[in-house]
């Protein structure tokens, strides 16, 4: 079963692109944002060649990396950790519809499924 993450990508202040991010690739595609593989692979602290991996599907990356593009493709270069009220919002936000309750469900299934582990 696959779902669309619609994630509001900042492109400029006064742009913002709804990007569909439904797998771990297009995630580091998204973050990477029109950089180069060297440069962003450099941020990131790992090889070209394992972010070339990682944009083919071809190897799973570590949770800090996933953490990382996360944080870029949602908060773009702040520095700062979004507070959780701020997270909520957004998910309020992007998460609200009808339409979107089975992603809901699957998010709360995912959840109580990382907390057993």
């Amino acid at each position: 079963m696959h779902y669309k993450f619609y994630i509001m990508l900042a492109m400029h202040p006064f742009f913002i692109l709804n990007m569909a991010i439904t797998s771990i690739p297009s995630l580091i595609r998204a973050a990477r944002n029109q950089r180069s593989q060297a440069d962003f692979a450099q941020e990131l602290g790992v090889s070209q060649s394992m972010l070339c991996r990682y944009e083919k599907g071809g190897a799973n990356p570590k949770v800090e990396v996933i953490e990382r593009c996360m944080r870029l493709v949602h908060w773009g270069d702040e520095e700062r950790e979004p507070s959780v009220d701020e997270l909520a919002n957004k998910v309020r936000t992007q998460l609200g519809g009808a339409d979107q309750a089975p992603l809901r469900v699957a998010l709360s299934k995912l959840i109580d499924g990382l907390a057993v582990g």
